[in-house]
């Protein structure tokens, strides 16, 4: 599945009146008869609604499903917010055959909201700006009230380009949207602002979307790639040598849980190293080979993979580590408090992956964390432009982006209980594990971010998912995997 920028789908809607030979007028009907049907799918014992429309396509829309809604016996109030002078043509037209037919538009004056059911026509996917009080009172209104919601394309006043409201968004139930799925509608708050998303293309051709480039594509079981299935004659060495490097005083277990997910991924083997004071803190771990940092320089002999962060803090012991990388060209997966700009810009790996969360993104571009989640779309592209390497922009939809030539991927999975601390351990560590086994760093950061996501799932099948700690991603690798190889 892909998403588009709403400029794309603006040429997209162009391409299809001037290619396709559909008429505007076909496919303001053909929305405003799928929302419809997603109204009564949804809500069939309604028997009132409240629509809001205003100037734009959106409204058009509105209007539509109004008609419909009437013709079928509903009680309908219709409210505007507004300059309908500003309507296209084919706008006008559906809003003078509500008129025609008996319909009456009221202008918002904050009057009570009657209907069983609302539906927002009121703005569309072009806004940027920030709503004016005005705006922002009817959709607070909208928002206080206690029907469902249905918004037409997007709700009212978020932002289709970046998921962020302006500086609110009417709270939809239920959002209907058309031609191509618009980015804004899974960055951010999007997700959270659309409720249950129903896409339709409203029979444009395949070939007109194939025309626009994608900005997002959605990993999921289908184009997500698997290390090989393990061949009978094989041993340990054969799937690579996790070495993890951190762990310092009172952060030991971030390492044990990136190296416990490394195995549980894969990986033939794992190597831990900690503080010296912590080595024996490990000694419960069995499967675990812990060393000192002091022993860095062996242990860097033989490893395959190297994940550096995960508990290392900022201690001089664990700068000179680090200082030790810098002329490694191993796969690295760079995590945590090892994701600094110098160091960054001193290594040499080839293949190298960083998994920062919003706000150690913010340190790496010299911005605030406020600024990366404004547009997480722009962050990553940024992160790509500067930094040689997979770029994983982690939080709700997380971003992965190898370079500019490719759509960023966006993973939808999982959910809320994975805001816990160590879930970014355990991701470092199944990332380095893939990689072991001949992934890409492209494909292995995919892969560990969604079944990283649908581990969490699992959890939640059987659990309250605000009780999912990061052991529990963990166990449940090994169980996912094998779902997603009879895919």
């Amino acid at each position: 599945m892909f998403l588009y920028t709403p400029d794309s789908v603006y040429l997209m809607d162009r391409a299809a009146v001037e290619n396709d030979g559909l008429a505007e007028i076909v496919l303001m009907q053909r929305a405003g008869e799928r929302v419809w049907s997603a109204i009564n799918q949804g809500w069939p014992e309604i028997t009132s609604i409240t629509v809001f429309a205003g100037s734009g396509n959106n409204g058009g829309d509105a209007f539509v499903v109004a008609i419909l809604a009437k013709q079928k016996g509903l009680n309908v109030q219709f409210l505007t917010q507004g300059d309908l002078s500003k309507q296209s043509d084919t706008a006008a037209y559906f809003c003078k055959t509500w008129q025609q037919a008996g319909g009456q538009i009221e202008s918002w004056q904050q009057q009570p909201i009657e209907g069983d059911l609302i539906v927002d026509g009121l703005l569309g996917i072009g806004l940027q700006r920030e709503l004016n009080q005005n705006w922002q009172s009817l959709i607070q209104q909208i928002n206080q009230n206690l029907a469902p919601k249905i918004a037409i394309d997007i709700p009212s006043g978020l932002n289709a380009y970046t998921g962020v409201p302006q500086p609110c968004a009417v709270e939809a139930d239920c959002t209907v949207t058309f031609i191509g799925r618009k980015v804004g509608q899974v960055l951010a708050d999007g997700l959270d602002y659309c409720g249950n998303l129903i896409f339709d293309n409203l029979g444009i051709s395949s070939v007109i979307a194939s025309g626009q480039r994608p900005a997002l594509q959605v990993i999921d079981e289908h184009n997500v790639q698997l290390p090989e299935k393990r061949k009978a004659n094989s041993h340990k060495n054969s799937y690579g040598h996790v070495l993890v490097i951190g762990g310092d005083r009172g952060m030991v277990g971030a390492a044990s849980m990136a190296g416990l997910s490394a195995l549980r991924a894969g990986a033939g083997m794992v190597s831990v190293m900690v503080h010296p004071d912590c080595v024996h803190d490990l000694s419960a771990v069995p499967e675990l080979m812990v060393q000192s940092w002091n022993e860095i320089d062996q242990l860097l002999e033989r490893a395959s993979i190297i994940v550096v962060g995960p508990g290392l803090g900022q201690s001089e012991s664990a700068k000179a580590c680090m200082q030790k990388l810098s002329r490694v060209n191993l796969p690295m997966v760079v995590d945590a408090s090892a994701l600094t700009e110098k160091f960054l810009e001193t290594l040499s790996s080839e293949q190298l992956v960083i998994t920062p969360h919003p706000g150690e993104a913010a340190g790496l571009l010299s911005t605030t964390t406020k600024e990366i989640q404004a547009d997480r779309l722009q962050a990553i592209e940024t992160l790509t432009q500067k930094y040689p390497a997979v770029c994983i922009l982690k939080g709700s939809g997380t971003l992965i982006q190898h370079s500019s030539t490719q759509p960023v991927a966006i993973n939808l999975r999982g959910n809320s209980g994975m805001a816990s601390a160590g879930m970014g351990d355990v991701l470092a560590g199944m990332i380095a594990a893939y990689l072991g086994q001949q992934l890409s760093p492209y494909q292995a950061a995919r892969a560990a971010v969604f079944i990283h996501a649908l581990c969490a799932e699992d959890f939640a099948e059987d659990y309250d998912q605000s009780g999912l700690i990061a052991s529990d991603i963990i166990r449940r690798i090994a169980k996912i995997t094998r779902q997603l190889r009879s895919c």
